[in-house]
């Protein structure tokens, strides 16, 4: 009975050792198409640096005409006119 069982253990391991050489071919075919992901990911996350550098500059020239705006509005706005200058006084009833 021990020798059945060793028998079968030495069947069983050379089993697991072909199933092991396909499971490495795997892995180095996964690694293959995870380099494709990489390089794809690499190049979309350029595209989006560049739309969001493209956005950043958008965005300060448009910052820069609303201040230019803002300040040429605030040297050309009319004089205050004058109030009385003193103090209210209030009827007494």
């Amino acid at each position: 009975m021990a020798e059945t069982l060793k028998v079968a253990k030495r069947g069983m391991a050379g089993k697991r050792k072909a199933g092991g050489a396909k499971r490495s071919t795997g892995r180095i075919q996964v690694r293959r198409e995870t380099a494709e992901y990489r390089a794809a990911a690499q190049e979309q996350a350029a595209r989006v640096r560049e739309e969001i550098d493209t956005a950043l500059a958008d965005a300060r020239r448009i910052r820069e005409e609303i201040e230019a705006r803002i300040e040429s509005q605030w040297h050309n706005r009319p004089a205050p006119k004058p109030t009385g200058g003193g103090r209210r006084l209030r009827a007494k009833v």
